[in-house]
């Protein structure tokens, strides 16, 4: 049912997945293990919409109350920072029940209410990307095969929790080095588990930092481009530690470090060459990040549909490696110049950091024509 409520969001117009681990991210035990189901959407200024969801489909006795869920999803919703929540429960919700939902932010239905909406928004459409029941099962099958490598392993839960916690810019970082790692990892002659879950990582980082793209490039609406690629190169200078907490580390640094080459003696050049030693440095890519970012809040109403399509492209040609249904692409819009575009400008984004590799690359840049690819577009 999480599968299936997932995926009804993804085709009512979501970024979504679910199953989100909690404990991974907060450190700390939790009654609370993940969330059931996490969404995002943009308005559009670029601005980011959280949502979260649970799904109880039980009918026993000891089956959870609906009032009970609201009040714990209304908790939860805080602890995320989500602006909105749904219970989907099987039994229990009238109009009583919905009213006070509603006044907590937190919608409910019942099973019967779900299938309704799935019926009318996805239709034919089950089982494609990285939504439905089988790809839930795949999932399964990509997670048994990570665990037998610890790096691999790491991958699997930070792309299944932790990213999603993550300010943009610190994200975008994370999920280009590991992307640059999968790359290093990928060769066609890899077994076919392997290969899998190779191809299911990067499906899943590309997709994630697409996601993390558009959310960054919001905040380039109200700069200059000056302004903006000044921020850029400061915010992706960042680590966990805030870059005003890191200037105050490397100025006491350099004090420290000004006095010991002072008392050595050392000549006034070497001394001055050493200020600002310990600051972090912006990555290589910092410059395309800037672009990228303010090439998508330029043509906003494209971009804030982009990762819902980059999400469903790469699972469809590099996961699953298959053509794309006519109806998928009609629906996602796809086949439009816009579009494809802009999923050359991430293409190009990953080539120019070295986050990318052949297979990945091809699954970005081949033609969608008449809702098609053909099979050699997706084969190594």
């Amino acid at each position: 049912m999480e599968a299936r409520v997932s995926q009804l969001w993804f085709w009512e117009g979501f970024y979504s997945r679910h199953g989100v681990n909690l404990q991974r991210h907060y450190q700390e035990p939790l009654t609370i293990t993940d969330l059931d189901l996490f969404a995002f959407d943009f308005n559009p200024q670029l601005g980011m919409t959280k949502y979260i969801g649970e799904v109880k489909s039980g009918t026993g006795k000891a089956a959870p109350k609906p009032l009970d869920r609201i009040i714990w999803l209304r908790g939860i919703r805080e602890l995320v920072g989500a602006d909105s929540a749904e219970l989907t429960i099987a039994t229990g919700v009238n109009d009583r029940i919905r009213a006070l939902g509603q006044s907590l932010d937190v919608s409910a239905q019942n099973v019967a209410d779900f299938e309704r909406r799935e019926a009318d928004a996805v239709g034919s459409l089950m089982d494609l990307g990285s939504q439905g029941v089988q790809a839930l099962v795949l999932e399964r099958q990509v997670k048994a095969v990570c665990r037998r490598q610890p790096d691999l392993e790491r991958a699997f839960w930070f792309l299944r929790g932790e990213v999603f916690f993550l300010e943009p810019f610190l994200a975008i970082k994370q999920l280009i080095e590991l992307l640059r790692r999968i790359g290093q990892l990928w060769t066609p002659r890899l077994q076919d588990e392997e290969a899998l879950a190779v191809r299911w990582l990067a499906a899943e980082a590309a997709s994630l930092l697409t996601l993390h793209l558009v959310a960054a490039a919001g905040a380039a609406l109200s700069l200059s481009r000056g302004d903006w690629d000044a921020l850029v190169s400061e915010r992706s200078a960042e680590g966990t530690v805030p870059m005003h907490q890191m200037r105050k580390l490397s100025d006491s640094i350099d004090k420290f470090v000004a006095g010991i080459l002072a008392a050595a003696k050392v000549s006034p050049e070497i001394r001055t060459d050493a200020i600002g030693a310990f600051l972090p440095e912006p990555p290589d890519y910092a410059d395309s990040l800037a672009e990228i970012c303010w090439r998508l809040k330029s043509d906003a109403p494209v971009a804030r549909a982009l990762p819902r399509q980059m999400d469903l492209l790469l699972f469809e040609r590099l996961v699953h490696q298959r053509d794309l249904s006519s109806a998928a692409v009609t629906r996602m819009g796809l086949e439009r110049a816009g579009s494809a575009r802009m999923r050359r400008l991430v293409a190009a984004f990953l080539r120019g950091s070295d986050a990318s590799f052949d297979a990945l690359e091809d699954a970005l840049t081949d033609p969608v024509a008449s809702g098609k690819s053909t099979s050699s577009q997706v084969s190594d």
